[in-house]
């Protein structure tokens, strides 16, 4: 494609959709016009068709180094493409983690030339590598990922809140945002024990009664209070709960700079599809009921929720069939679904006359919102002067979800077989054809992406 073209559709704007035309050159968006404007080259017609802003996915477990039998980051962020993702954060629990300054060096030059999104990295930490936290210039990272509890995939759980006190002091100290997987790791081990070890229960369901609110609420408020006592901005992992946002809601009355994120999967698995697809939907933290979920969703609508990302986090199909859900990999696949199955989902809850308000709030918390809350101003939003980051959608085509048609690594997905809506047709990447019809264009794009 030429440095300048023109896209014709439904533009879903931050705050509205309208029938426009988009001006791109050199990789921005320049204009946006409402109505469709004439006799203009290279014009890309996608009328009758939405264009959203590029994703931004948070959790980018695309498990190099050490697990690349699992996923690698060509594999992955080919993946990202052809659900819509124009952006990912490389997630650091990997062998050996992203806990040093030089491996968060090196992961920047593993993802160079290798990744067809662009890409940014969370930090990681563990209680040997504190002090790396003093020495990291901080343009090179998003911010740093903490476990405050971990399951069979984590290997730098920090349990203990005057280890994470530590680490608070100097984040704070140094402006650095803080990412918590915050669950209460003495809880975890409390409920673990009486349900595994006293009641001998190992089935699917018994993982969301162990890993219940107590577990997620009472940790989300602990880091809350330890945001509070050293002023540090904190983003809050994949909850839950509806009790978990009325925490971040809390933490803001009290002068916190929080925010609070949900996974997709949450929003379309809950506690009765164990039944179905037994430990193929294991996830950390855990489903919630029905009941939940359908209020998870209105918080959803009523812009009470940041951000929603895939997590995408794929492991080996063997290890989600054992026979114990103690021996579970907790976690999936499924940066390629979640837009359609958000967009599925909304108007399975809302209805189909609430489409375009749906798609506002879609592209408002996958990516304008992210991009606000991690300072990059350069993404995530049909705006001009932002990168030309696009991705079409036809919510009149349904997809049955199909191994064939995935392109991550590991081609198992829990969502095989369902009948979803909204997948993407397109890809832009900086104003480059990236992803049309189910294949990648051209040879990865992908640039680390600073703020601006």
């Amino acid at each position: 494609m030429s440095s300048s073209s023109t896209l014709l559709g439904s533009l879903v704007l931050p705050d509205r959709v309208v029938a426009g035309t988009l001006h791109i050159a050199e990789g921005k968006i320049v204009k946006i016009e409402e109505g469709y404007v004439q006799g203009k080259e290279n014009v890309l017609d996608f009328r009758g068709k939405y264009i959203l802003p590029g994703l931004i996915e948070v959790h980018g477990h695309f498990r190099e180094p050490g697990l690349e039998h699992k996923e690698d980051i060509p594999h992955g962020t080919r993946a990202g493409l052809a659900g819509g993702y124009t952006t990912v954060f490389d997630m650091p629990n990997v062998r050996p983690p992203t806990t040093t300054v030089e491996r968060v060096k090196e992961q920047l030059k593993r993802y160079t030339g290798r990744s067809y999104c662009d890409f940014a990295i969370n930090m990681g930490t563990a209680v040997e590598d504190i002090s790396e936290l003093e020495r990291i210039e901080k343009r090179l990272i998003t911010g740093v990922k903490i476990f405050t509890a971990g399951h069979a995939t984590t290997p730098t759980t920090i349990p203990h809140l005057s280890d994470i006190a530590r680490i608070f002091e100097i984040l704070g100290k140094r402006g650095i945002m803080a990412l918590l997987h915050a669950e209460n790791q003495e809880l975890v081990n409390y409920f673990t024990h009486k349900y595994r070890d006293e009641l001998q229960r190992n089935d699917p369901a018994v993982w969301s009664e162990a890993r219940n609110l107590s577990v997620v609420l009472t940790s989300a408020l602990e880091m809350i209070a330890l945001a509070r006592q050293f002023g540090v901005k904190l983003y809050l992992l994949h909850l839950s709960t509806t009790e978990e946002f009325a925490a971040v809601e809390f933490g803001r009355k009290i002068g916190v700079d929080v925010h609070g994120e949900i996974a997709a999967y949450q929003l379309a698995f809950h506690t009765q599809d164990y039944e179905r697809y037994g430990n193929l939907i294991n996830v950390a933290p855990a489903l919630r009921t029905p009941e939940e979920q359908k209020k998870l969703w209105q918080l959803l609508r009523e812009g009470k929720i940041d951000a929603v990302i895939s997590e995408h986090t794929p492991h080996l199909l063997a290890e989600k069939q054992k026979a114990s859900v103690w021996e579970i990999a907790s976690g999936m696949p499924g940066i390629q679904e979640t837009l359609p199955v958000m967009v599925t989902n909304w108007i399975k809850h809302f209805g189909q006359a609430t489409l375009e308000e749906g798609l506002v709030r879609i592209a408002q918390v996958c990516s304008q919102n992210i991009a606000a809350i991690f300072d990059f101003s350069q993404k995530g939003g049909l705006v001009a002067g932002k990168d030309a980051d696009l991705v079409v959608i036809d919510p009149a085509q349904s997809w049955t979800v199909r191994k064939a048609d995935l392109f991550t690594k590991n081609r198992w997905s829990a969502y095989e077989g369902m009948e979803l809506v909204g997948r993407p047709q397109a890809t832009f990447l900086r104003g480059a054809l990236t992803y049309q019809h189910g294949e990648i264009v051209g040879d990865p794009q992908g640039k680390w992406i600073v703020r601006a």
